[in-house]
């Protein structure tokens, strides 16, 4: 294993998720400072939520995760069998597979609405 490979893996195993975990963190933060202000002036928060929201659907971040790391997988895949040298096949793959998962949940959100 060389220190391109040790980065790669650093990067993609400790620096996302975190990342990721410190932008949830702060989309609840502000969430949470919202709902603290309308109860404080004495509004129905009930009231306010949107009950349509489509990004509130569990099937539509796991659909885009699960195509999202097929795209990794396939990409690394592809670099790991010499089929592709560059690196950023692994990004494009990952984008594709993910585009792809958000069209299979609007046809099952679109079926589910009928």
């Amino acid at each position: 294993m060389n220190a391109d490979d040790l980065v790669s893996m650093i990067l993609i195993l400790g620096v996302l998720p975190v990342t990721i975990l410190i932008i949830v963190f702060f989309i609840q933060k502000a969430k949470m400072k919202e709902r603290r202000q309308l109860i404080e002036k004495g509004l129905d928060i009930f009231a306010m939520q949107k009950k349509d929201n489509p990004f509130n659907n569990p099937l539509l971040w796991g659909l885009l995760s699960l195509g999202g790391g097929f795209g990794l997988l396939f990409g690394f895949l592809l670099i790991q069998n010499k089929v592709y040298t560059d690196d950023a096949i692994m990004g494009i793959l990952a984008l594709i597979f993910g585009g792809i998962a958000l069209i299979v949940f609007h046809f099952i959100n679109k079926k589910k609405e009928k």
